[in-house]
């Protein structure tokens, strides 16, 4: 490096550390500067200021969860300092694009994640402070040792722990006494004959989308639109702690079990999660940082503070990653279906009461999700923090994955494709382990040990779903196992939903099965 690149390369610093002082005009005077610099070394540091300043400064707009908009901000974003004036025309002066939409930060977002601009250095740090200033919740879960994840491609998902409150310790009711469909004599009678006052109110309607699983013979259902302003759900359910965190943007459900064994064995129970035994076990309790990686959600447990891949259940930063850096979280199946078809299934189901003393108006994610329209509706546009890759399945694909003995390798169905095939049942190879992937009688994917093939799906005289092996014998199927009529039985894998950009980035290695 010649001198006059070293002095370059410090002014430079000097007006990225400018950046970071509790004066707007100072901000501004910055980011004209460094317009004038010329310099996309410092393209990231305009574009982590660009979010910020659009959410601080547009809350009604974008805040998250919308049903917070028409309250006041958190704090910290509206301080008169939370301003960065001018740095969206600095952004497009140093690059290319010139986005001019009412979502022009997601749209910078995107385009930054498929470039690769090294910044300067001391970046890393320069972000740390930035969050620990001006986004404090954020900031001190970030700044956090060891970490395994990359500084500069963490995003802030414009939210945190505050204000994306988990739901915890919600309650469950009967299923027919918030069925509003209208269908059911039976939840009427029996909401006639709640005799303590406190009926719940039904609000479940068949096409509504809804979460369901199984705890030690029990089946509940959470709906997608009451979860949605949560993201996570914090509960012990038959006396087993368990988190169904949801990842919006990835559309991921997934039931972890909040055990974290510290000692001893670990055999696996029926449902599929894993069971200390003879050892001891740290329960955690799990909520959203409000920060992505590759498009998902980053959680946090609140007793270590670790920062945990809600896709992969590993731990990615923090105490957890320090002293068992192998450690994955054990899971429970997750079905995504309607509840008309959940409740057909499983009619003695518990589903959440939404009477969760949270105060959120949950009507407003009744048939919206509230997902960015753009982001959904323009196949190009990719979450920030993703870098589009060309690939066996488009990126926002709906998939189905099974991850084996190793958490950093998994093996996905096209949910699509399988519904669209003429057998509706796939057969593969897992490791070294033959399963068998197919739709069950509520019309979502399920994996099970595979019998003797080939399999073929059926439907009973019954109505329901069966498989019929090589052999001839018939299989049935139940939440946990199938199970022929003499008795022998494979069990289920359970797996984990998402779109497919998800799993490609979010593990070493992803297999398609076909």
């Amino acid at each position: 490096m010649t001198q006059t690149d070293q002095t370059e390369a410090e002014r430079l610093r000097w007006l990225t550390s400018q950046l970071l002082v509790r004066d707007a005009d100072v901000h501004a005077t910055a980011v004209a500067a460094l317009a004038e610099e010329g310099d996309e070394r410092v393209v990231p540091h305009l574009v982590e200021l660009l979010v910020i300043d659009s959410i601080a400064n547009d809350w009604e707009q974008f805040g998250f969860p919308a049903v917070l908009r028409s309250r006041d901000p958190p704090r910290y974003l509206e301080l008169p300092e939370v301003r960065w004036p001018g740095v969206r025309d600095a952004l497009a002066s140093l690059a290319d694009p010139d986005f001019d939409s009412d979502h022009a930060w997601v749209e910078w977002e995107t385009w930054y994640s498929q470039q690769e601009i090294d910044p300067l250095d001391g970046f890393e740090e320069w972000k740390l402070q930035l969050y620990r200033s001006y986004l404090p919740p954020v900031g001190g879960l970030l700044d956090c040792e060891p970490r395994e994840f990359d500084m500069q491609g963490m995003r802030w998902g414009n939210c945190d722990r505050s204000f994306l409150a988990a739901l915890n310790g919600p309650t469950f009711v009967p299923g027919d006494a918030v069925d509003a469909s209208g269908t059911s004599e039976d939840a009427e009678a029996r909401r006639d004959g709640e005799s303590d006052g406190e009926t719940p109110e039904p609000y479940l309607e068949d096409d509504h989308v809804v979460f369901g699983f199984e705890i030690d013979g029990t089946a509940y259902a959470v709906p997608r639109w009451v979860l949605f302003p949560h993201e996570l759900l914090n509960a012990e359910l038959d006396g087993v702690p368990v988190s169904l965190t949801y990842c919006t943007l990835c559309n991921a459900p997934i039931l972890y079990d909040r055990r974290v064994p510290t000692g001893g064995d670990a055999d696996a129970d029926e449902s599929g999660a894993d069971e200390a035994d003879g050892g001891d076990v740290d329960v955690r309790t799990f909520g959203s940082t409000g920060l992505l990686a590759s498009g998902n959600k980053v959680m946090y447990d609140e007793e270590t503070e670790t920062l945990w891949d809600q896709h992969a259940g590993t731990p990615i930063g923090g105490e957890t990653l320090e002293s068992d850096p192998d450690l994955f979280l054990d899971q429970f199946a997750v079905t995504q279906t309607e509840w008309g078809d959940w409740k057909a299934e499983y009619p003695d189901t518990l589903a959440l009461d939404a009477d969760t003393g949270y105060g959120y108006d949950y009507s407003y994610y009744d048939g919206n999700v509230d997902f960015f329209e753009h982001y959904w509706n323009r196949e190009e546009i990719v979450q920030p923090g993703v870098r589009r890759e060309e690939g066996p399945l488009p990126e926002k694909a709906s998939v189905y994955g099974i991850v084996a003995d190793d958490p950093d390798e998994v093996w996905v169905v096209s949910i699509d494709d399988l519904r669209e095939s003429d057998s509706g049942v796939l057969e593969a190879e897992i490791g070294d382990r033959d399963v068998v992937a197919l739709l069950d009688a509520t019309d979502d994917v399920a994996v099970y040990d595979a019998p003797p093939g080939p399999v073929e799906r059926v439907e009973t005289d019954e109505g329901d779903v069966a498989l019929v092996d090589g052999e001839g014998f018939e299989w049935q199927l139940s939440r946990n196992e199938l199970r022929s009529a003499d008795g022998d039985s494979r069990e289920r894998i359970p797996g984990r939903h998402g779109l497919w950009f998800a799993f490609r980035t979010h593990y070493e290695t992803a297999h398609v099965l076909e």
